[in-house]
């Protein structure tokens, strides 16, 4: 079964090449334009990985992280904020917020197919 991937940002064309990218590694793609939009797609596609971009209209990535968090079904969704902003204030909150990974724009999409790849196969392994 293709693991999931559900692309949250509002700049159709990254969304567009990330779909494609991911459609070409057998991931299966959906996605959202805001975190409002996040919160159904997660309830309905129910993803093995959430790309999270930071800023978004209406509901913002650090928000709708939040709430994927606060749901005890969607506890090991994986979820990689994706931001232009890169300072370390950002990065953290978006952390702190409950993202597994921050990954500052512009970045390599092979690179982070790999990231994907590693973050589903420690999620599969027992743990201890």
């Amino acid at each position: 079964m293709a693991q999931r991937v559900l692309i949250v940002d509002d700049e159709a064309p990254l969304v567009s090449l990330l779909a494609q990218a991911l459609s070409d590694h057998r991931f299966q793609v959906a996605s959202a334009r805001d975190g409002v939009d996040c919160m159904n797609k997660v309830a309905t596609f129910k993803p093995d990985v959430v790309l999270m971009d930071v800023m978004m209209p209406r509901l913002d990535g650090v928000d709708a992280t939040r709430l994927i968090r606060r749901n005890r079904s969607w506890s090991d969704v994986i979820i990689i904020a994706l931001s232009a902003r890169s300072d370390p204030a950002s990065r953290d909150q978006i952390i702190q917020a409950g993202a597994d990974l921050f990954v500052s724009k512009p970045f390599s999409i092979q690179r982070l197919v790999g990231q994907i790849q590693r973050l589903l196969v420690a999620r599969a392994r027992p743990a201890g």
